[in-house]
């Protein structure tokens, strides 16, 4: 850019959506990161005084773990079966070397851990801030720039043309402030900082770096447009005006907990038993009740004597001389029931549906309709696939420059929503109604990608299993009744003694063919062992 464009940049007034963006930003880490709760509750005005007020943002609970909730099903994108990532170059070293930075990029997190760990909650929290790309002494490293640091930039789609940084004070040696504001730009060129005092610009020579890459090595957190197409918004934008409701009832709830939630006792006055209720004791107040004369203090040992009635129309005091007035339940209970009613209305605005109560404690609560939950994801799968591939461009192109020819990132899409159980319950009932072969394969490994989702050796060992036991959709009481050769029975027969007996190891770092051809070879030992009549006799027993 021209420097006079710059100076022009520098020395206007922040944008409009700037400022939006900023406030927007705010409450969106309210919210989802719990940051400064208590400043950004507002008083609620004729129905509380300021004293409740204060109490209220002491006491108050964030909404971090609600969102933290609200947001578990995208974990799903991240752990989803299938997906690929092809990086091209033109020479095996730069590949070698990139992909060394692929599974390094800054502080021990890959690329994938970064977007996963680190750049998802931006994306939430911070939309219209930018993954920004630092360089010195030959490497680069990613940071994030926050849309509340930023005064101005320039976007195409998600790509920033260039970045004016907001304005920083800075310390002479002796301590004292320099006058006015130091500001940092960024553009294809080049990274300056700007000295402004008085509106009067000039250029910090000794600042000035030439920028490696061509481009701005930077690019916008969120891919999603407010409707005014002026800033980017997050993903959780929706349920913004719920959350703010459900932390307005959190805060009013915890109140009423504390100014209602514990017993009131009460009993009839007792006289003292040291001074006899005269409240002296010697001529001087009695140490006991502190000369009231009468003391509610509790003992286990005290006892308070009643005189039985003598007749009906005496009246019945016992037990009614002391006892505990309990809190009103009813609006606590209310309370609760909105946070419910308001949390199954941010799920439903989120997902397109709600999730079903658990039968039992440790059971994972399942969404009703999955597809509607499948939709979203695969949006939240093109806005990190998008991101990951952004990131790997600027890192290729600082890394193996000319040598870098491009990357494929694909996200895999089977996000397995559905749980263990119920994906088994549609297995066998599909089954039992005789669906085709390739549909019960493809549930049964479903099954298994379900319930062995974080144990990998696990679910390699299922699936491979599942390609090499015969007939694996029947018992082998079932398969008996066929008409097949005398081999393919003891497969099936002697399947589950040779399987459990293959070490794990062996399995995993097996081609699939080598290990079929191993157990072909051991299901003929046991058909060489194994007579006509015996075969039969067996067969009746596992047919039994």
């Amino acid at each position: 850019m021209l420097l006079e464009d710059i100076t022009k940049i520098i020395l206007s007034d922040e944008p409009g959506w700037i400022s939006e963006a900023k406030k927007y930003t705010k409450v969106l880490n309210v919210h989802i990161n719990g940051k400064n709760v208590a400043e950004h509750l507002n008083q609620i005005e004729i129905y509380e005084n300021p004293r409740q007020f204060e109490l209220r943002k002491k006491f108050a609970t964030s909404n971090k773990n609600t969102f933290s909730n609200l947001l578990r099903p995208v974990d799903k994108v991240f752990h989803a079966n299938g997906g690929s990532r092809i990086v091209k170059t033109k020479t095996e070293t730069s590949e070698k070397k990139l992909k060394e930075k692929i599974k390094n990029l800054t502080k021990g997190y890959s690329v994938r851990k970064f977007v996963s760990n680190l750049q998802s909650n931006k994306y939430y929290s911070d939309p219209s801030g930018l993954v920004f790309f630092e360089w010195e002494n030959g490497e680069a490293y990613p940071t994030f720039k926050s849309i509340l640091s930023i005064r101005n930039y320039e976007t195409d789609g998600r790509k920033v043309q260039w970045v004016l940084f907001e304005p920083k004070k800075r310390l002479k040696p002796d301590g004292s402030e320099y006058p006015g504001e130091f500001y940092r730009f960024v553009d294809e060129a080049k990274d300056y900082i700007f000295h402004v005092v008085d509106k009067k610009i000039r250029i910090i020579e000794d600042e000035v770096y030439s920028n490696p890459w061509g481009y701005v090595p930077a690019f916008v957190n969120s891919d999603i447009l407010s409707s005014d197409l002026d800033y980017h918004i997050s993903p959780v934008d929706s349920i913004i005006e719920l959350a703010e409701h459900y932390l307005r009832t959190t805060s009013v709830k915890n109140i009423y907990e504390f100014l209602h939630g514990y017993p009131i006792f009460w009993a009839y006055v007792q006289k003292c038993r040291v001074c006899d209720g005269t409240g002296l004791y010697n001529t001087e107040p009695c140490s006991a009740c502190g000369g009231d004369g009468h003391t509610f203090k509790k003992d286990v040992s005290d006892v308070i004597k009643l005189m039985p009635p003598e007749s009906d129309a005496d009246p019945q005091i016992a037990p009614n001389v002391a006892g505990y007035v309990q809190p009103d339940l009813s609006t606590w209970e209310q309370q609760r029931t909105e946070l419910d009613w308001l949390w199954q209305l941010m799920q439903f605005t989120m997902w397109g549906t709600t999730s079903e109560q658990a039968d039992n404690e440790t059971a994972t609560a399942a969404f009703l309709d999955v597809q509607p939950v499948n939709d979203r994801l695969n949006l939240f799968a093109d806005a990190f696939e998008n991101t990951e591939k952004l990131i790997i461009d600027i890192v290729g192109d600082f890394y193996a420059n000319s040598n870098y020819e491009g990357v494929s990132v694909n996200y895999g899409r089977r996000f397995l929503m559905e749980s263990p159980d119920k994906i088994w319950d549609k297995y066998q009932k599909a089954r039992k109604d005789g669906a085709p072969q390739i549909t019960l394969n493809y549930l049964l490994k479903q099954y298994y990608q379900s319930e062995f989702q974080t144990d990998i050796e696990s679910l390699i060992r299922a699936e491979k299993g599942i390609m090499i036991e015969p007939f694996i959709h029947y018992p082998a009481s079932v398969i008996i009744g066929w008409n097949l050769p005398q081999l393919d029975i003891i497969k099936k027969q002697y399947f589950d003694d040779w399987w459990k007996n293959v070490d794990d190891n062996e399995i995993i770092m097996t081609d699939i063919e080598t290990l079929k051809q191993k157990f072909e070879e051991y299901a003929k030992q046991k058909a060489q062992g194994v007579p006509g009549e015996e075969l039969q006799e067996t067969e009746q027993t596992v047919g039994s």
